[in-house]
């Protein structure tokens, strides 16, 4: 990879570092809540399984007073829950700090708090009253808060060796300072991890992405180049075969431009505007020369051959995807606003707007162009001929709008000879085909 990378490329340099930044937030966000979400779980399964082992230790030393008639009343239990509690110490991560013990018919036979956690007996109390259930169907384990401290309230059977079901224990489980505080920093370390290993595989992978996106625009762009060279010589091929040179064609192709330009046209209708100018005719390959180069008035028959040379141009265009969109003009040209056109005879809005503008810039070419069959006319005579074909022939609107631009224009490409004109082409091929790069870079996914 280029230590500077070339300022033709910072669009895509900006926007692999943007797009890599993002997937990184989003994988390292991913990482750190599937973290979150595992390490809740081991506290989870700790919180059941404490319980589980406390109470079945419990059954052990006290299964025979939980079984015996009048538990409820003689504080056997309870006695025997107080030995309990004080014969375990509180494990590291945490453990059981409020504890209730019920028979099998649900009647509360035995407390315990721990004294750190004082008034949680309450809370457990009130949860148990909320949670009523007997036999194996009574165990669950869920988060809630107490005081502003996250414990989980738990109750579970309390199950004899053959699973006969004595009663239940509803308790409090609460992690401990310790094992919070090592939770938060395995937490900031998963997910400064992630981070880190995300960063780092993208760093890898940056330099192989970039050269593969590089590569591919530059291929994009040569074919691209490809096909502008192809349409230059095939519009040129066609204009050189009716008047000996392939001005024509970069003229009409300028005007067209500079018109759309003033009315505000987008880059894909301009794209398709320029094709169109330059393959207008190309339909004339398949017209014979005695009827194309005739320097005299065509007559009917003559006319009607002529005419051929749309359906013809569409025949071609239609053959190759890239010039498809060309197909509005090449079709269009010679459409009239009333209707009185051909092809299609369509009128006003019907007309594509670049076949509404190329039509008055491809008649105006005409008009003040050296032809077989005619001198040039003025600048002042064909805007005349023009103006009274408003409405009927052209555009109205279009026709405004190429009158206040067309004076400066027409006398730059009429003056300054062919060399000028094949140099604004190449000026208007850069600024709507050749700076696309940025244009494709910027815009978002379909």
């Amino acid at each position: 990879m280029d230590s500077i990378p070339s300022p033709q490329y910072w669009p895509l340099h900006k926007l692999l570092i943007l797009r890599i930044g993002l997937t990184a937030l989003l994988l390292a966000g991913l990482a750190a809540a599937t973290v979150y979400w595992v390490e809740r779980q081991q506290l989870h399964r700790a919180a059941v399984e404490l319980a589980e082992q406390r109470a079945a230790e419990f059954v052990a030393v006290a299964g025979d007073v939980l079984d015996a008639p009048g538990s409820e009343t003689n504080g056997a239990v309870q006695a025997r829950l107080d030995r309990f509690v004080r014969g375990h110490s509180m494990p590291r991560d945490g453990g059981l700090v409020a504890a209730t013990i019920f028979d099998a018919g649900g009647v509360a036979v035995a407390r315990v708090e721990h004294p750190d956690y004082a008034g949680h007996a309450a809370e457990l109390n009130r949860l148990a009253s909320q949670s009523v259930a007997t036999g194996r169907q009574g165990e669950e384990t869920r988060p809630v808060q107490i005081d502003g401290a996250r414990v989980y309230f738990l109750q579970v059977p309390l199950e004899t060796a053959d699973k006969r079901v004595l009663g239940r224990v509803a308790a409090l489980y609460a992690p401990s300072a310790a094992y919070l505080a090592e939770f938060d920093r395995r937490l900031v370390r998963a997910v400064l991890f992630a981070f880190i290993a995300v960063l780092l595989t993208a760093a890898i992978l940056y330099p192989v992405i970039q050269r593969l996106m590089r590569r591919v625009i530059e291929l994009s762009a040569s074919l691209r180049d490809a096909n502008l060279e192809m349409l230059s010589v095939l519009g040129s091929a066609i204009a050189k075969r009716d008047a000996d040179t392939d001005a024509h064609n970069y003229r009409v192709t300028l005007y067209s431009v500079h018109l759309a330009e003033a009315v505000g046209v987008d880059l894909k209708t301009m794209q398709a505007l320029i094709k169109g100018a330059f393959l207008h005719d190309v339909g004339k390959i398949g017209i014979p020369d005695h009827i194309l180069l005739k320097p005299g008035k065509l007559d009917e028959v003559e006319y009607a051959q002529m005419k051929q040379h749309v359906a013809h141009g569409l025949d071609i265009v239609r053959r190759a995807s890239w010039l498809s969109d060309a197909e509005a003009v090449v079709g269009g040209h010679h459409e009239k606003f009333d209707g009185g056109g051909y092809d299609s005879h369509h009128k006003a809005g019907e007309i594509p707007i670049v076949a509404r503008i190329f039509a008055i810039a491809d008649v105006f070419d005409a008009l003040t162009s050296h032809r077989p069959y005619k001198a040039p006319l003025s600048f002042d005579a064909s805007m005349e001929i023009l103006s009274r074909d408003r409405g009927t022939h052209f555009d109205p609107q279009l026709l405004d709008a190429f009158a206040a631009i067309a004076r400066p224009l027409h006398e730059a490409l009429t003056t300054r000879g062919e060399d000028y004109s094949h140099q604004e082409l190449q000026t208007v091929l850069t600024r709507y085909f050749r700076q696309d790069i940025e244009t494709l870079l910027a815009r978002e996914p379909a």
